[in-house]
């Protein structure tokens, strides 16, 4: 049930994920290993107890003590527990950060209800970019009538799909020898339309209009981040960019200013980028952009059905809504966090199983020491109080070990975590606590056990 829930959660890209299965022969070795580490530990205390005279167990019988090394051998484990808790519920938390961050990361689109589709034309077919572009003028002048369709568009690129271009923009208005006023910028050549299927907030003048043809003025439509690296301080509306070769300058006017988009990765900090209408530009379009009021697959069956419609021999290869897109770039982070909750869940029982445990048998060894000290005028809370310290003291040496340890594994853990250090304070503090109250839980019962007891019941006791 277990491993079905996981499946489900897990990235479809992960390798032979549908043959994932319960081996019966790992299970069998699994329940073979944990008999034998309790044939082992169960054998280790009855060598300890057969090497010791009947003396020494007697009189150690009567002072109550069980001698040093199995109460320390205990705390070490205990110890050990709690340090691999620490590990993985602060890794647990510092992956649930990263999810959170990415996300709420604005990727400066509007993901809902826009489905990209994509669909190569073979040049074989289609030679020429004047026969590629009547083609798709065809399918967006369909799909834009089509029942539930709002909008359209066609790109030569679409964001976060690994499908990017950039190229090097240059400023016409500032001489520096240097090249300091070149910046490396995304473009993506785009249909009339494509800005406003995606959501893209405009700042100031206009987006790519069905008159920016190859008879006007070449133009294009900036981010603020290109926007404030070639001209900070000033309005980049009307001035010119370089976008080609220096040898062969094509200058463009900037038309309008948009919010910044992130094109190649949530995880990247926003690069300048601008966009050019496909009329003035020659590129090879791949993706079919519309926006509806359907579900993802009833606007993928339109777009297959109106790209059929005007070309038989074509099909759209792959569609898939934004929305679906961002949710699986981090569905790895959301997988880990799963995953790793589960096991800090376990690691976190069974820490606070070997802390009752320990400190339940360190109190039973201590009944003698607890009636003297009732007898001498120790109180109940007293009592209570001096059980839970020791609990609350393995803990703090476990929380240590586990922080050191997690310091150790930041390196590897760094590369999955987004917006968050692997020292992060206040992941690392709210571990602590909740350690610490698992610890002071654990400790309760033989504390309250031990102060329950009459003084002259603990001193008969032995």
């Amino acid at each position: 049930m277990i491993l079905r829930f996981l499946i489900q959660l897990a990235p479809i890209d992960v390798p032979r994920l549908a043959d994932a299965h319960i081996d019966s022969h790992a299970l069998a070795f699994e329940l073979a290993l944990a008999l034998l580490s309790a044939l082992l530990v169960g054998g280790l205390n009855g060598f300890q107890v057969l090497r010791r005279s009947p003396r020494d167990v007697l009189s150690d019988a009567a002072r109550t003590s069980a001698g040093p090394s199995r109460p320390r051998l205990r705390s070490t484990l205990v110890i050990g527990q709690v340090a691999l808790a620490v590990i993985l519920v602060s890794s647990a938390g510092l992956m649930l950060r990263t999810f959170a961050n990415l996300s709420s990361v604005n990727s400066g689109y509007q993901p809902d209800h826009v489905l990209y589709a994509v669909n190569v034309l073979p040049p074989s077919r289609y030679p020429t970019p004047e026969s590629t572009a009547l083609f798709y003028k065809k399918v967006l002048d369909l799909l834009r009538v089509a029942q539930g369709i709002e909008s359209a568009a066609a790109s030569t690129g679409f964001p976060l799909v690994g499908q990017y271009s950039s190229t090097k923009v240059r400023s016409a208005d500032l001489v520096n020898p240097d090249n300091k006023a070149e910046v490396t910028a995304d473009v993506n050549l785009v249909s009339p339309g494509y800005l406003e299927t995606m959501g893209v907030q405009l700042l100031s003048g206009r987006t790519i209009r069905e008159t920016d043809t190859a008879n006007t003025a070449q133009v294009a439509v900036i981010d603020e981040t290109l926007a404030k690296r070639l001209w900070p301080d000033q309005d980049p509306l009307g001035k010119l960019i370089n976008t080609g070769d220096p040898a062969k300058p094509i200058w463009r006017q900037v038309a309008g200013v948009i919010a910044e988009t992130r094109n190649i990765s949530l995880e990247r900090t926003a690069q300048p980028s601008f966009f050019v209408p496909l009329a003035q530009e020659s590129g090879w379009i791949n993706f079919v952009i519309a926006k509806s009021r359907l579900s993802p697959e009833e606007a993928a069956a339109a777009v297959k059905n109106v790209v059929s419609s005007v070309d038989p021999n074509q099909s759209v290869f792959f569609s898939q809504s934004m929305s679906r897109l961002i949710r699986d770039l981090i569905a790895v982070r959301h997988f880990l966090f799963v995953v790793l909750v589960f096991f800090g869940a376990s690691a976190v029982g069974l820490s606070a199983a070997g802390i009752y445990g320990l400190i339940s048998f360190i109190a039973a060894s201590k009944v003698r020491e607890v009636g003297i000290r009732m007898a001498l005028g120790a109180t109940p809370a007293r009592i209570v109080s001096l059980v839970v310290c020791q609990s609350i003291r393995l803990t703090l040496v476990g929380v240590l070990a586990g922080l050191f340890g997690l310091l150790v594994l930041g390196r590897s853990l760094s590369s999955l975590l987004f917006g968050v250090r692997p020292s992060d304070p206040l992941t690392l503090a709210l571990t602590t606590m909740l350690l610490a109250a698992v610890a002071i839980l654990a400790g309760l019962g033989p504390a309250f056990r031990s102060a329950l007891l009459r003084p002259m019941q603990a001193l008969r006791s032995e």
